[in-house]
């Protein structure tokens, strides 16, 4: 059954409790319109609203108040944040169940007391900025309140107890639990699925739908896996979705538990990989039992190499949930940890079972680990597709907004570009045709290595490392200077890095020794010859490679 999308979010609680923080990071994390009831009301009077209570008493109030939240209920992509005593009226609980999703946030009278004493200077203050709190015990009326109101509260769809949370933690969980619902509007985007086919293990299919998150439980099943679920996570994604995705696959009968892992490229190691051996072994975890990778590329990677090696190999469902992630490091079968000397140096091909993208999910993403992902789709343009690098110059603004059908359309483009050249060259045989995907990745993974790994996102390193590779093309007279000054300029407005300021040229020309390309000691560098198609080049001189890093702001050293 068809999950019914909300067009509203509308916060209510106690005062105090963080509603129009809250409502306003929210907003601007779904790109949405924010609306402070309270402002929209003094805004329409020309008046404060203790001067409203001084002049119309709580009656009047009330009155417009009711009026204000009319026209609010009638807008779209809008998150609300109420006043306290919004529930006080009949219409008024009415109208906010229509095509609303009602969230409570709530904390202890103290808890909120507290609070409201770090911010004003004495308690009279309070009570002239809230005026249902005026009086000689104001934290008592505050007590009355909550009692009175509680059972409004505890009516409404989802509550938040934000008692230990800031704004931000607060409005990301209630992004989260919209999108593991199945709750935000796609605007069409749709679902889009395709069957990969491979030879060293099951073919598997990929999936790229908005709010296809909730179709999990359905798609396992469909596998015929076992109910016992191993879930890899890191604990900002866990701390995000690990309770709604519970909640929905123990409802359909599923048996899940959760390894978390610290987030960020220091997880991708052997130290980490034994934790979740121990983890899997503390379990008794058998070989028909599926790892579920829910994560971005750190994930994909330590977990899918512990379904590889674990009992020889169990069942991997990929659930990515960066973009990076999405449109092409979970497709493909590659899982590795990092070596001190180089990024995935240890590592197999492992297809696995199913690859569930929803876009839906990015929308908690922060801004750069967003923005990071969007180097693969450039590379993606350049090295194998010159009209989807067409596309994404026209719909680059659409992609920063996150834009729903923009973002799917762009996850699915690159995700079937990626999944064909890997039915081609499956493990970068002889074809040489899954080695284009590397393109930027040469300096790219030298570069996190000489940084030190997390000082660059790997997007971010990829996207300095293809305008390198550029312009190395350039020097040899392989790649046109549009095609550098084209990548450039996207990438310029895409918020990604092109300059290497600060880092060793001597470096990074050490560190991409060790890349996996080499062969014969040699680096085998992808070099665009036009948009959408690339040459593989070796035995570049060393000294074109040295220049290249020059021009691109790297230090002479």
């Amino acid at each position: 059954m068809e999950t019914k999308t909300v067009e509203r979010v509308v916060l209510i609680g106690p005062t105090g409790s963080g509603k129009s923080a809250t409502g306003r990071l929210l907003a601007m994390q779904l790109h949405w319109r924010f609306v402070d009831l309270d402002e929209e009301i003094m805004r329409i009077s020309g008046m404060a609203v203790s001067e409203i209570f001084a002049r119309e008493g709580e009656q009047g109030f009330r009155d417009r108040e009711t009026k204000a939240l009319e026209s609010v209920m009638r807008q779209r992509r809008v998150v609300v944040a109420t006043g306290a005593g919004i529930g006080e009226r009949a219409s008024n609980r009415e109208l906010l169940r229509t095509g609303s999703r009602v969230v409570a946030l709530m904390a202890s009278p103290e808890t909120i007391w507290y609070r409201l004493l770090q911010g004003a200077v004495s308690p009279d203050e309070i009570g002239r900025q809230r005026p249902m709190l005026a009086g000689s015990d104001p934290l008592r009326r505050l007590r009355s309140l909550y009692r009175s109101r509680a059972a409004f509260y505890a009516a409404a769809d989802e509550t938040l107890v934000v008692e230990g949370l800031s704004a931000e933690e607060a409005s990301a969980r209630i992004a989260a639990s919209l999108v593991a619902r199945g709750l935000l509007p796609g605007d069409g985007a749709g679902t889009s699925s395709w069957l990969t086919r491979t030879r060293h293990g099951p073919d598997y299919e990929i999936v790229v739908g908005w709010n296809a998150i909730t179709s999990l439980p359905e798609r396992l099943s469909y596998l015929q896996l076992p109910k016992r679920l191993h879930i890899v996570t890191d604990d900002t994604v866990g701390s995000l979705y690990e309770p709604p995705l519970m909640t929905a696959l123990q409802d359909a009968g599923f048996e899940p538990l959760v390894c978390r892992v610290p987030p960020g490229e220091g997880s991708t190691s052997s130290a980490r990989l034994d934790t979740i051996y121990d983890w899997l072994a503390n379990r008794r975890a058998e070989r028909t039992e599926a790892i579920l990778a829910l994560g971005g590329g750190v994930i994909g990677d330590l977990a899918g190499f512990a379904a590889a090696t674990w009992l020889r190999g169990v069942p991997l469902v990929q659930i990515p949930t960066s973009l990076l992630a999405q449109l092409d490091a979970s497709i493909g079968g590659k899982v590795a940890i990092n070596h001190p000397q180089g990024k995935n140096l240890i590592g197999a091909f492992y297809p696995p079972h199913l690859v569930l993208s929803d876009p839906a999910l990015l929308m908690t993403l922060p801004e750069r680990q967003y923005i990071e992902g969007l180097a693969e789709a450039v590379k993606h343009g350049v090295a194998l597709d010159g009209g989807y690098f067409v596309r994404l110059e026209l719909n680059a603004s659409d992609l920063l907004r996150r834009e729903p059908v923009a973002l799917t359309k762009a996850i699915v483009e690159s995700a079937s570009i990626k999944s064909a050249v890997v039915q081609i060259d499956e493990r970068e045989g002889a074809h040489d045709e899954r080695i284009r995907l590397n393109y930027g990745h040469t300096i790219g993974h030298a570069l996190e290595a000489v940084a030190g790994y997390g000082q660059w996102l790997h997007g971010e390193a990829v996207a300095a490392g293809m305008q390198v590779a550029a312009r190395i093309g350039l020097q040899l007279g392989v790649t046109p200077e549009d095609v550098v000054s084209r990548q450039e300029k996207l990438l310029t407005y895409l918020g990604l890095p092109t300059s290497l300021k600060g880092v060793s040229a001597d470096a990074l020309v050490g560190a991409a020794l060790w890349d996996k390309k080499v062969r014969g000691g040699a680096v085998r560098w992808v070099l665009p010859t036009a948009l959408g198609r690339t040459a593989v080049v070796s035995n570049v001189p060393i000294e074109v490679v040295r220049e290249a890093l020059v021009a691109s702001g790297a230090e002479e050293r």
